[in-house]
């Protein structure tokens, strides 16, 4: 009996390791914002609109980031979404795609065992 609950348990826990551990609406929004820059006549009203979402979205999910990564990592992560912010205001392409590129390696590092 104490086999069979064992090797249930493992099953259990190989399947719900499965998957990576998520982060994917963080890479959805930066690859919509980084779709939306990368277009000629870019709405930069829109790309601001989308970058505050993402703001929004990495204070919602702070506490996720605190216990999956390290403080340089999160706190990094948050200063250059502030720095993208401020590329898109300037409607700066270069820097903002450079800043989004940045907060993706942050966030797979971040999400990544």
């Amino acid at each position: 009996m104490k086999k069979v609950l064992f090797i249930l348990i493992g099953v259990i826990m190989l399947t719900g390791c499965s998957k990576p551990i998520g982060g994917d609406y963080f890479f959805n929004k930066i690859n919509t914002i980084d779709q939306n820059i990368a277009q000629q006549e870019t709405d930069w009203k829109k790309a601001k609109e989308e970058c505050f979402e993402l703001k929004n979205l990495y204070h919602k999910n702070e506490w996720k980031l605190q216990l999956l990564g390290d403080e340089g990592e999160y706190e990094d992560l948050r200063n250059h979404i502030a720095i993208l912010i401020t590329a898109i205001e300037e409607e700066d392409r270069l820097n903002a795609r450079i800043e989004l590129a940045t907060i993706k390696s942050f966030i797979k590092d971040i999400y990544s065992l």
